[in-house]
Protein backbone atom coordinates (compact mmCIF):
# COMPACT_ATOMS: atom_id res chain seq x y z
CA UNK A 1 0.00 0.00 0.00
CA UNK A 2 1.23 3.48 -0.87
CA UNK A 3 0.93 5.56 2.31
CA UNK A 4 1.72 9.28 2.38
CA UNK A 5 2.28 11.40 5.47
CA UNK A 6 2.11 15.15 6.07
CA UNK A 7 3.10 17.12 9.16
CA UNK A 8 0.69 19.97 9.92
CA UNK A 9 -0.26 22.65 12.42
CA UNK A 10 -3.23 24.34 10.73
CA UNK A 11 -3.00 27.60 12.66
CA UNK A 12 -5.50 28.02 11.07
CA UNK A 13 -6.46 25.71 8.20
CA UNK A 14 -6.64 27.58 4.88
CA UNK A 15 -6.76 27.24 1.09
CA UNK A 16 -3.01 26.71 0.87
CA UNK A 17 -3.40 23.62 3.04
CA UNK A 18 -6.06 22.27 0.67
CA UNK A 19 -3.56 22.62 -2.19
CA UNK A 20 -0.92 20.88 -0.04
CA UNK A 21 -3.27 17.92 0.58
CA UNK A 22 -4.22 17.62 -3.09
CA UNK A 23 -0.64 17.88 -4.28
CA UNK A 24 0.60 15.37 -1.69
CA UNK A 25 -1.92 12.81 -2.92
CA UNK A 26 -1.20 13.54 -6.57
CA UNK A 27 2.61 13.45 -6.60
CA UNK A 28 2.80 10.27 -4.50
CA UNK A 29 -0.27 8.59 -6.01
CA UNK A 30 -1.18 7.64 -2.46
CA UNK A 31 -3.72 5.06 -1.38
CA UNK A 32 -4.10 6.76 1.99
CA UNK A 33 -3.05 10.13 3.42
CA UNK A 34 -2.12 10.43 7.10
CA UNK A 35 -1.63 13.78 8.84
CA UNK A 36 0.14 14.26 12.14
CA UNK A 37 -0.86 17.51 13.81
CA UNK A 38 0.16 19.57 16.79
CA UNK A 39 -2.52 20.05 19.40
CA UNK A 40 -3.73 23.30 20.98
CA UNK A 41 -0.26 24.85 21.14
CA UNK A 42 2.16 25.07 18.22
CA UNK A 43 5.83 24.45 17.56
CA UNK A 44 6.58 28.17 17.58
CA UNK A 45 4.95 28.60 20.97
CA UNK A 46 1.58 30.01 19.88
CA UNK A 47 -1.89 29.25 21.15
CA UNK A 48 -3.54 27.49 18.22
CA UNK A 49 -6.38 29.45 16.61
CA UNK A 50 -8.14 26.13 15.98
CA UNK A 51 -8.31 23.49 18.68
CA UNK A 52 -7.04 20.01 17.77
CA UNK A 53 -10.53 18.69 17.01
CA UNK A 54 -11.39 21.57 14.66
CA UNK A 55 -8.07 20.90 12.89
CA UNK A 56 -9.02 17.26 12.58
CA UNK A 57 -12.45 18.07 11.11
CA UNK A 58 -10.89 20.43 8.57
CA UNK A 59 -8.35 17.81 7.53
CA UNK A 60 -10.91 15.01 7.15
CA UNK A 61 -13.30 17.25 5.22
CA UNK A 62 -10.57 18.12 2.73
CA UNK A 63 -8.98 14.85 1.76
CA UNK A 64 -7.00 13.49 4.73
CA UNK A 65 -7.92 9.91 5.70
CA UNK A 66 -6.39 9.64 9.16
CA UNK A 67 -5.27 12.26 11.70
CA UNK A 68 -2.91 11.49 14.58
CA UNK A 69 -1.56 13.80 17.27
CA UNK A 70 2.01 14.79 18.08
CA UNK A 71 2.17 14.92 21.90
CA UNK A 72 2.43 18.41 23.41
CA UNK A 73 5.86 17.81 24.89
CA UNK A 74 7.34 17.12 21.45
CA UNK A 75 5.37 19.85 19.71
CA UNK A 76 6.48 22.83 21.80
CA UNK A 77 10.19 22.33 21.19
CA UNK A 78 12.76 23.28 18.58
CA UNK A 79 12.39 22.05 15.02
CA UNK A 80 14.86 19.19 15.57
CA UNK A 81 12.73 17.53 18.25
CA UNK A 82 9.46 18.43 16.52
CA UNK A 83 10.67 16.93 13.25
CA UNK A 84 12.21 13.82 14.79
CA UNK A 85 9.12 12.86 16.78
CA UNK A 86 6.63 13.67 14.02
CA UNK A 87 8.60 11.52 11.56
CA UNK A 88 9.03 8.79 14.19
CA UNK A 89 5.26 8.43 14.64
CA UNK A 90 4.52 8.65 10.92
CA UNK A 91 7.17 6.01 10.26
CA UNK A 92 5.70 3.85 13.02
CA UNK A 93 2.25 4.01 11.45
CA UNK A 94 3.67 2.92 8.11
CA UNK A 95 4.10 5.85 5.73
CA UNK A 96 6.49 5.48 2.82
CA UNK A 97 6.20 9.06 1.47
CA UNK A 98 6.55 12.38 3.30
CA UNK A 99 5.37 15.57 1.59
CA UNK A 100 6.25 18.93 3.12
CA UNK A 101 6.37 22.59 2.15
CA UNK A 102 9.61 24.42 1.48
CA UNK A 103 10.40 27.99 0.54
CA UNK A 104 13.39 27.04 -1.64
CA UNK A 105 12.15 23.57 -2.67
CA UNK A 106 15.79 22.76 -3.46
CA UNK A 107 16.16 19.16 -2.29
CA UNK A 108 19.89 19.04 -3.00
CA UNK A 109 20.58 22.17 -0.94
CA UNK A 110 18.31 21.06 1.89
CA UNK A 111 20.04 17.68 1.98
CA UNK A 112 23.41 19.43 2.38
CA UNK A 113 22.11 21.18 5.50
CA UNK A 114 20.58 17.92 6.72
CA UNK A 115 24.01 16.29 6.53
CA UNK A 116 25.55 18.93 8.83
CA UNK A 117 25.85 17.78 12.43
CA UNK A 118 24.16 20.91 13.81
CA UNK A 119 20.79 22.01 15.06
CA UNK A 120 19.70 24.70 12.62
CA UNK A 121 17.55 26.32 15.31
CA UNK A 122 20.56 27.68 17.11
CA UNK A 123 23.02 30.14 15.61
CA UNK A 124 25.54 29.47 18.39
CA UNK A 125 25.86 25.82 17.37
CA UNK A 126 26.50 26.83 13.77
CA UNK A 127 29.15 29.33 14.85
CA UNK A 128 30.83 26.58 16.87
CA UNK A 129 31.41 24.62 13.64
CA UNK A 130 33.84 27.32 12.53
CA UNK A 131 31.64 29.26 10.13
CA UNK A 132 32.08 33.03 10.24
CA UNK A 133 29.26 35.03 11.82
CA UNK A 134 28.06 36.55 8.50
CA UNK A 135 27.98 33.16 6.81
CA UNK A 136 26.29 31.45 9.77
CA UNK A 137 23.74 34.23 10.16
CA UNK A 138 23.10 34.19 6.43
CA UNK A 139 22.37 30.48 6.58
CA UNK A 140 19.59 31.12 9.07
CA UNK A 141 18.35 34.52 7.98
CA UNK A 142 18.29 34.14 4.21
CA UNK A 143 19.16 30.64 3.02
CA UNK A 144 16.77 28.91 5.38
CA UNK A 145 13.27 30.19 6.00
CA UNK A 146 10.95 28.75 8.68
CA UNK A 147 9.58 25.95 6.49
CA UNK A 148 13.07 25.16 5.22
CA UNK A 149 14.34 24.79 8.78
CA UNK A 150 11.54 22.29 9.41
CA UNK A 151 12.30 20.62 6.07
CA UNK A 152 15.90 20.07 7.14
CA UNK A 153 14.66 18.56 10.40
CA UNK A 154 12.40 16.16 8.48
CA UNK A 155 15.23 15.16 6.14
CA UNK A 156 17.50 14.49 9.09
CA UNK A 157 14.77 12.40 10.72
CA UNK A 158 14.01 10.19 7.71
CA UNK A 159 17.63 9.08 7.34
CA UNK A 160 17.73 5.36 8.05
CA UNK A 161 14.07 4.85 7.14
CA UNK A 162 12.44 3.82 3.87
CA UNK A 163 10.52 7.10 3.64
CA UNK A 164 10.87 9.10 0.41
CA UNK A 165 10.82 12.90 0.78
CA UNK A 166 8.82 15.14 -1.55
CA UNK A 167 9.33 18.88 -0.86
CA UNK A 168 6.78 21.11 -2.58
CA UNK A 169 7.18 24.81 -3.24
CA UNK A 170 5.61 27.16 -0.73
CA UNK A 171 4.17 30.02 -2.79
CA UNK A 172 3.30 32.46 -0.02
CA UNK A 173 5.74 34.34 2.17
CA UNK A 174 5.75 33.02 5.73
CA UNK A 175 4.90 36.29 7.47
CA UNK A 176 3.04 38.01 4.61
CA UNK A 177 -0.04 39.66 6.15
CA UNK A 178 -1.87 40.42 2.91
CA UNK A 179 -5.20 38.60 2.84
CA UNK A 180 -5.95 36.80 -0.44
CA UNK A 181 -7.28 33.48 -1.71
CA UNK A 182 -4.02 31.66 -0.98
CA UNK A 183 -2.16 33.44 1.79
CA UNK A 184 -0.18 32.74 4.94
CA UNK A 185 -1.74 31.65 8.22
CA UNK A 186 -0.24 34.86 9.65
CA UNK A 187 -2.50 36.91 7.37
CA UNK A 188 -5.60 35.08 8.60
CA UNK A 189 -4.58 35.44 12.24
CA UNK A 190 -4.09 39.17 11.71
CA UNK A 191 -7.53 39.42 10.07
CA UNK A 192 -9.05 37.59 13.04
CA UNK A 193 -7.37 39.96 15.49
CA UNK A 194 -8.52 42.97 13.45
CA UNK A 195 -12.03 41.47 13.16
CA UNK A 196 -11.87 41.53 9.37
CA UNK A 197 -13.54 39.15 6.91
CA UNK A 198 -11.12 36.28 6.26
CA UNK A 199 -13.49 34.04 4.25
CA UNK A 200 -11.57 34.51 0.98
CA UNK A 201 -8.65 32.54 2.46
CA UNK A 202 -10.30 29.54 4.13
CA UNK A 203 -13.38 27.36 3.72
CA UNK A 204 -13.91 27.06 7.46
CA UNK A 205 -15.56 29.35 9.98
CA UNK A 206 -13.35 30.22 12.92
CA UNK A 207 -15.26 30.88 16.12
CA UNK A 208 -13.76 32.36 19.27
CA UNK A 209 -10.11 32.47 18.18
CA UNK A 210 -7.65 32.82 21.05
CA UNK A 211 -4.15 34.29 21.10
CA UNK A 212 -1.04 34.39 23.29
CA UNK A 213 -1.85 37.89 24.52
CA UNK A 214 -4.70 36.48 26.60
CA UNK A 215 -2.24 34.46 28.68
CA UNK A 216 0.03 37.39 29.46
CA UNK A 217 -1.70 38.52 32.70
CA UNK A 218 -1.35 34.99 34.06
CA UNK A 219 2.28 34.77 32.92
CA UNK A 220 3.09 38.05 34.70
CA UNK A 221 1.57 36.77 37.94
CA UNK A 222 3.73 33.67 37.71
CA UNK A 223 6.87 35.67 36.97
CA UNK A 224 6.09 38.07 39.82
CA UNK A 225 5.44 35.34 42.38
CA UNK A 226 7.80 32.48 41.52
CA UNK A 227 11.44 32.58 42.58
CA UNK A 228 14.24 32.12 40.06
CA UNK A 229 14.93 28.74 41.65
CA UNK A 230 11.33 27.64 41.03
CA UNK A 231 11.45 28.84 37.43
CA UNK A 232 14.73 27.01 36.84
CA UNK A 233 12.85 23.74 37.43
CA UNK A 234 10.62 24.44 34.43
CA UNK A 235 11.35 22.57 31.22
CA UNK A 236 13.37 24.60 28.64
CA UNK A 237 14.27 27.29 31.19
CA UNK A 238 18.06 27.61 30.95
CA UNK A 239 20.98 30.01 30.44
CA UNK A 240 19.48 32.56 32.82
CA UNK A 241 16.44 33.21 30.63
CA UNK A 242 14.26 33.33 33.75
CA UNK A 243 15.99 36.55 34.87
CA UNK A 244 15.29 38.22 31.54
CA UNK A 245 11.62 37.22 31.63
CA UNK A 246 11.15 38.43 35.22
CA UNK A 247 12.79 41.77 34.42
CA UNK A 248 10.64 42.34 31.34
CA UNK A 249 7.44 41.25 33.08
CA UNK A 250 7.96 44.13 35.54
CA UNK A 251 8.79 46.58 32.76
CA UNK A 252 6.07 45.87 30.18
CA UNK A 253 2.32 45.56 30.64
CA UNK A 254 1.81 44.75 26.95
CA UNK A 255 2.51 41.27 25.56
CA UNK A 256 4.04 42.45 22.28
CA UNK A 257 6.39 44.83 24.12
CA UNK A 258 7.34 42.02 26.49
CA UNK A 259 8.14 39.65 23.60
CA UNK A 260 9.92 42.19 21.41
CA UNK A 261 12.20 43.23 24.27
CA UNK A 262 12.97 39.64 25.21
CA UNK A 263 14.06 38.63 21.70
CA UNK A 264 17.75 38.90 20.80
CA UNK A 265 20.44 37.08 18.80
CA UNK A 266 20.60 34.69 21.73
CA UNK A 267 16.87 34.11 22.14
CA UNK A 268 14.56 33.90 19.11
CA UNK A 269 10.88 34.79 19.38
CA UNK A 270 9.89 31.15 18.98
CA UNK A 271 12.25 30.07 21.73
CA UNK A 272 10.93 32.73 24.10
CA UNK A 273 7.34 31.73 23.38
CA UNK A 274 8.07 28.03 23.89
CA UNK A 275 9.64 28.76 27.27
CA UNK A 276 6.62 30.88 28.20
CA UNK A 277 4.24 28.02 27.42
CA UNK A 278 6.23 25.62 29.59
CA UNK A 279 6.02 28.13 32.46
CA UNK A 280 2.29 28.72 31.99
CA UNK A 281 1.58 24.98 31.72
CA UNK A 282 3.89 24.26 34.67
CA UNK A 283 5.86 21.55 32.87
CA UNK A 284 8.92 20.72 34.96
CA UNK A 285 12.10 19.15 33.64
CA UNK A 286 11.64 16.21 36.00
CA UNK A 287 8.26 15.49 34.40
CA UNK A 288 9.87 15.29 30.97
CA UNK A 289 12.80 13.18 32.16
CA UNK A 290 10.30 10.73 33.70
CA UNK A 291 8.66 10.06 30.32
CA UNK A 292 9.22 6.56 29.01
CA UNK A 293 9.99 5.91 25.36
CA UNK A 294 7.18 7.05 23.09
CA UNK A 295 5.26 3.89 22.19
CA UNK A 296 1.71 5.04 21.43
CA UNK A 297 -0.05 6.76 18.54
CA UNK A 298 -3.08 8.83 19.48
CA UNK A 299 -5.79 8.94 16.83
CA UNK A 300 -7.80 12.17 16.58
CA UNK A 301 -9.99 11.21 13.64
CA UNK A 302 -10.47 9.12 10.51
CA UNK A 303 -12.75 8.38 7.57
CA UNK A 304 -13.69 4.88 6.35
CA UNK A 305 -10.31 4.42 4.62
CA UNK A 306 -8.46 5.51 7.73
CA UNK A 307 -10.58 3.24 9.90
CA UNK A 308 -9.80 0.21 7.74
CA UNK A 309 -6.09 1.10 7.80
CA UNK A 310 -6.16 1.19 11.59
CA UNK A 311 -7.88 -2.20 11.76
CA UNK A 312 -5.03 -3.70 9.75
CA UNK A 313 -2.30 -1.85 11.71
CA UNK A 314 0.26 -4.09 13.40
CA UNK A 315 3.38 -3.06 15.28
CA UNK A 316 5.58 -4.64 17.94
CA UNK A 317 6.72 -1.26 19.27
CA UNK A 318 3.71 1.09 19.07
CA UNK A 319 0.04 0.76 19.91
CA UNK A 320 -2.98 2.77 18.82
CA UNK A 321 -4.80 4.98 21.35
CA UNK A 322 -8.34 6.14 20.57
CA UNK A 323 -9.39 7.02 24.13
CA UNK A 324 -7.66 9.64 26.28
CA UNK A 325 -7.69 7.31 29.30
CA UNK A 326 -5.43 4.85 27.44
CA UNK A 327 -2.55 7.32 26.98
CA UNK A 328 0.43 6.21 29.14
CA UNK A 329 0.18 7.81 32.57
CA UNK A 330 3.23 10.11 32.41
CA UNK A 331 2.18 11.50 29.01
CA UNK A 332 -1.46 11.67 30.05
CA UNK A 333 -0.63 13.84 33.07
CA UNK A 334 1.06 16.40 30.83
CA UNK A 335 -1.66 16.27 28.16
CA UNK A 336 -4.41 16.78 30.74
CA UNK A 337 -2.56 19.69 32.30
CA UNK A 338 -2.17 21.52 28.98
CA UNK A 339 -5.75 20.68 27.98
CA UNK A 340 -7.00 22.30 31.17
CA UNK A 341 -4.88 25.37 30.52
CA UNK A 342 -6.29 25.68 27.01
CA UNK A 343 -9.84 25.08 28.28
CA UNK A 344 -9.40 27.89 30.83
CA UNK A 345 -9.29 30.35 27.90
CA UNK A 346 -12.69 29.22 26.63
CA UNK A 347 -16.21 30.30 27.57
CA UNK A 348 -17.28 26.69 28.02
CA UNK A 349 -14.21 24.84 29.35
CA UNK A 350 -16.09 21.70 30.33
CA UNK A 351 -17.46 21.35 26.81
CA UNK A 352 -13.94 21.29 25.42
CA UNK A 353 -12.61 18.90 28.08
CA UNK A 354 -15.39 16.43 27.27
CA UNK A 355 -14.16 16.45 23.65
CA UNK A 356 -10.70 15.59 24.95
CA UNK A 357 -12.06 12.60 26.83
CA UNK A 358 -14.22 11.31 23.98
CA UNK A 359 -13.05 9.05 21.17
CA UNK A 360 -11.84 10.19 17.76
CA UNK A 361 -13.85 12.13 15.17
CA UNK A 362 -15.32 9.79 12.57
CA UNK A 363 -16.14 11.18 9.14
CA UNK A 364 -19.02 9.21 7.71
CA UNK A 365 -18.96 8.26 4.05
CA UNK A 366 -21.62 10.00 1.94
Amino acid sequence: MNVTGIIVEYNPFHNGHIKHIKEAKKITNSDILIAITSGNFTQRGDVSVLDKFEKTKAALNNGVDLVIELPYIYTVQNSKVFGEKAVELLNAIGINNLVFGSETCNTEELMKYAELNINVDHLKEILDTGLSYPKAYGLLASSLYPNDILAVSYLKAIKGTNIIAYPIKRKTKYHDTKLKKVCSASAIRKALKDKKDYSIATPIKIKNAHFNEELYPYLRRLLFTKSKEELQKIFLVSEGIEGLLIKNAYKYDNYDDFINNSVSKRYTKARIQRVILQIINNIETKDVKALKKLDYIRVLGFNSKGQKYLRDFKSDNYYIVTQFKNIPEEYKNIEWKVSQMYASMLKKPNEYLLKELKGPIIKKSK
